[in-house]
């Protein structure tokens, strides 16, 4: 894909394609007939142009720096950003034209992260010894397995190269490449980053990116002083030398994201036209792509020893204005991604949520259901934009069908924009225009998704770059009932767009098949695309799984509980060192902010969000070390936190996290302790225990919690929680979401989500980590699967039958808003009644999956009790050690997949941080 990612989330493959890259450039002699200490690499080019900018001449003035400042209080330096950026597209161009099919992008290096990329396979160590020159690596002065080079020589090594050393035109000095990276503490603060995002106009913007000037509170100096930090007296301290150490490309590859991230933010074409130095305006001429123009050149010495490359001559005349659309030049970034969102607006919405997840709140419709779902998706990414981590790009459209069909986008013209608290496209914007818009007709799916596509999708930004992965979330509660067929659309005809696809309701009103056919228009992710559940919570997964997939997160968390008034509970999730940020989500089903308390508390005690006064669980650090970086948003009973570690220390972020969730209380005497297998029962499963749809048919009031319902245990998992004596109170579900940017993936893997009757269910289970490597993995697994098949209660031509009804009758007599169909139209109160005429129907069963590995292999499941159709929903809890420092056994950078790492060298105690995950997945199961 046409994306450039963050350097410590690349996987082991893009490590190696981008490192093998370098080096082929670093091989590849321009001239070599010419004496051996003349000969330069195309490498060498990007070196001593860099150089020759910065020395240069142009009609007008006898001396510019195209590229920089030159000093950390200059002004006007415009052309430090826009050069710089093509430049690095060149260089880009350069590294993929060695292995085309490798798609090799500049990854860049997040310098907030204090975490390590410096690797013996990756970006290399500090140099050791006199002058600190690097020994170990693919770019040490001695190349693998020669001299004190102990790293392995990989296959892909030319057999020219002897040395990663910078040729003597460039001395003194010269020769190996020199670095000497500095402490951790002293590298830009996430509070840099986003004063520095937060800046009103470009002069502002370039001088604080640049040099640190303005508004930055801190004592560093940005781009500036990432040059001091990595070469310590290197190299990358040394103006004319910088480009020689691969470092200097994802440094820059992050200066170009930042203002990427600010053009995103509504100046996407400023640049000053006049004001600055010279030569550094908006219409201004870029050297040395001047096109043939006279009166321009360099007094570099490196000149004499490197003509002007042909690549430069290529390009032709390039002028500052035309680096403003980097999208142009066929690239994007991994922290600005582009959603499209459907939502369902027919009359079958009208219909109740089946199970609303709060016991004495009136029910509500799906239509309401799905319109909150959207509302916390917006708050999420809202809260995201806010921590300068992730600029989500997006647009809501609804979809039914009356005379015609209608597609009716939410947000004001172009329908699309950064999500951003306050702005045009927002979650409070979300909220005041669909307030008026009501549901009714049918439900054009395929038309739907093809318009949501075309529009939302493919359209932003002219749907530049080509290569770019899009996605695209479409919410419906049941079946196409109109418009073209779905297989009028072909399967993987939207190319570089994910699917993620919901059902909302039960078993006889959603088509799993038809779900799945939606997401098989798109491309196939490793992840969960299709979502089936009648709980209000489904869609509260759908929408977190969708944003978290988009923005680079994976699942660590994701429980559903339920709390009577007066009680707290704690839930506990490990953070490892693989970890840079993350995102949590916490939602009250009664969606009343007033009813909920929070507390996260970090792995020393330090309360970071809350109340912390006389809830302190161990003695904290105090501030001791900088504190993780806290962003966060509240609304409508939902919290949204993302937590970022910066240059927090290790004692200060790894280790367990707490946070506190209370109910209707502020004092926390009762604790809710809550056991692994209750937290394991899927959100989308519906009630653990107790009637299915018959509630429906009881008042609020006077309905039962789940809780309160006592049944014998089915298996070994079945454990609830004891009392905590405030059961006659009043009872709400929290759905809780816990996401996590980080290097060391668990995954659940299927060879498909939909499957026949009666075939086998296999869901393996994947460790990977780019760097490091994992052991001792063990699991549990839940499994919630239908007893019988809904169709035997409710056929589907019945089903056809009353949907059909519905829609016909909302298109030709219309409802006053939220006026709810009659009961003999609303499939959940249909089955509520069926349930409650046929005493002790269990909807569901309930059951303990082994969790296996055959001889160190990988953790896995089989399920072979497939015969009833149905949605199969499972609850996955994994835990194991990381070691972060540790090579893998299959091979330096190669993706670890282990089971019980049984034959594996032990790691010592000391080195080994642990980790739990808890996954949800679902499978259809469809009859032959």
């Amino acid at each position: 894909m046409g994306t450039r990612k963050n350097a410590k989330f690349l996987s082991a493959t893009e490590i190696e394609n981008f490192v093998k890259a370098c080096i082929h450039m670093k091989a590849d002699i321009i001239n070599p007939g010419a004496p051996a200490n003349q000969r330069y690499s195309k490498w060498e080019e990007f070196v001593a142009v860099h150089w020759m900018i910065q020395q240069a001449f142009a009609p007008g003035a006898a001396s510019v720096n195209f590229g920089h400042g030159a000093s950390s209080n200059a002004t006007g330096a415009y052309g430090f950003l826009s050069w710089h950026r093509y430049f690095l597209f060149q260089f880009e161009n350069e590294l993929r034209s060695y292995f085309p099919a490798d798609d090799v992008r500049i990854p860049y290096w997040d310098w907030t992260d204090p975490s390590s990329i410096m690797t013996d396979t990756f970006m290399g160590p500090d140099g050791t010894g006199t002058g600190n020159v690097v020994r170990q690596g693919y770019f040490a002065v001695d190349s693998p397995g020669n001299g004190v080079n102990a790293t392995p020589v990989p296959a892909w090594w030319p057999g020219t190269l002897d040395g990663f050393r910078l040729p003597g035109m460039f001395g003194p000095p010269s020769g190996g490449l020199r670095r000497n990276t500095g402490n951790p503490a002293d590298l830009p603060s996430l509070t840099d980053i986003q004063e520095t995002l937060g800046m009103g106009n470009y002069e502002d913007f370039q001088q604080a990116l640049e040099n640190g000037e303005g508004a930055i509170t801190s004592a560093t100096r940005m781009h500036n002083d990432m040059h001091n930090w990595v070469g310590g007296g290197g190299y990358m301290n040394s103006p004319i030398r910088a480009p020689f150490d691969p470092f200097f490309y994802l440094v820059h590859c992050n200066v170009d994201r930042l203002w990427a991230m600010w053009q995103m933010d509504g100046h996407a074409n400023e640049y000053p036209v006049a004001g600055g130095n010279p030569h550094h305006h908006r219409n201004d001429l870029m050297y040395p792509w001047i096109g043939g123009a006279g009166g321009y050149g360099t007094n570099a010495s490196i000149a004499a020893s490197v003509p002007m490359p042909a690549w430069v001559t290529a390009a032709g005349a390039q002028q500052n204005v035309d680096t403003l659309n980097f999208r142009n030049l066929g690239y994007t970034y991994d922290c600005i991604p582009i959603m499209g969102i459907g939502l369902d607006r027919t009359g079958s919405m009208l219909g109740l949520t089946p199970d609303p997840m709060v016991v004495t709140d009136p029910d509500v419709t799906k239509w309401e259901a799905a319109k909150r779902g959207v509302s916390a998706f917006l708050q999420d990414a809202e809260t995201a934009q806010a921590s300068g981590a992730i600029y989500m790009i997006a647009g809501v459209k609804t979809f039914r069908s009356l005379i015609g069909n209608q597609f009716d986008p939410v947000f004001g013209a172009p329908n699309f924009g950064l999500i951003k608290t306050g702005g045009s496209f927002s979650k409070s914007s979300f909220d005041a225009n669909v307030a008026s818009m009501t549901p009714g007709g049918g439900t054009p799916l395929a038309d739907a998704l093809n318009n949501v596509q075309n529009t939302l999708v493919e359209a932003p930004f002219g749907g530049d770059p080509a290569d770019e992965r899009r996605y695209l979330a479409m919410l419906t509660d049941g079946l196409l009932t109109t418009g073209a067929p779905m297989n009028s659309i072909p399967n993987g005809s939207f190319n570089r767009t994910a699917v993620f696809a919901m059902g909302f309701g039960t078993g006889a009103d959603v088509s799993y098949a038809t779900l799945n056919s939606m997401v098989a228009k798109g491309q196939n992710l490793t992840t969960q695309q299709v979502f089936q559940g009648e709980t209000a919570g489904t869609i509260d997964k759908f929408f977190s799984q969708s944003l978290a997939e988009a923005i680079g997160f994976t699942t660590v968390f994701d429980p559903v509980i339920e709390l009577f008034a007066g009680e707290h509970t704690h839930l506990y999730y490990d953070a490892t060192s693989a970890d840079d940020a993350f995102l949590i989500t916490a939602q009250g089903m009664d969606f009343r902010d007033r009813n909920w308390n929070f507390m996260l508390h970090a792995p020393n005690g330090e309360v970071l969000y809350g109340n912390g006064k006389g809830h302190e669980h161990k003695e904290s650090c105090h501030h001791c070390c900088p504190s993780p970086h806290i962003t966060s948003r509240r609304s409508d009973g939902r919290l949204t936190l993302v937590v970022q570690r910066g240059s927090t220390s290790k004692d200060c972020w790894i280790g367990r996290w707490e946070l506190m969730i209370s109910y209707k209380t502020d004092e926390l005497t009762s604790m809710l302790m809550l056991e692994l297998g209750e937290l394991l029962f899927p959100v989308s499963a519906g009630t653990i225990r107790g009637p299915r749809y018959s509630r429906l048919l009881n008042k609020p009031e006077k309905r039962t919690a789940t809780r309160n319902i006592f049944t014998r245990s089915q298996h070994g998992l079945d454990i609830r929680a004891v009392s905590t004596n405030r059961n006659d109170n009043d009872a709400c579900n929290m759905v809780v979401n816990f996401y996590a940017r980080t290097s060391l993936k668990i995954e659940l893997n299927l060879e498909n989500f939909l499957v026949n009757t009666g075939a086998e269910i296999k869901i393996g289970i994947h460790a990977n980590a780019s760097l490091g490597r994992v052991q001792d993995l063990r699991g549990f697994a839940r499994m919630v699967a239908p007893a019988f098949d809904i169709a035997e209660l409710l056929p589907k031509d019945k089903v056809d039958e009353i949907i059909r009804k519905l829609e016909e009758e909302k298109r030709e007599k219309g409802y006053p808003r939220n006026k709810k169909p009659k009961a003999d139209l609303d499939i959940a109160l249909i089955l509520a009644k069926i349930e409650k005429e046929k005493e002790g129907l269990e909807f569901i069963k309930d059951s303990e999956i082994q969790v296996v590995s055959h001889e160190g292999g990988p953790l896995h499941m089989h399920i072979n009790d497939t015969q009833v159709p149905g949605t199969y929903h499972f609850g996955i809890y994994v835990e194991g050690s990381y070691a972060p420092n540790a090579s893998s056994t299959s091979g330096s950078n190669s993706g670890h997949e282990h089971g019980n790492m049984e034959n594996t060298p032990p790691i010592a105690d000391q080195e080994l941080e642990n980790f739990s995950r808890l996954l949800n997945i679902s499978v259809g199961v469809v009859g032959s």
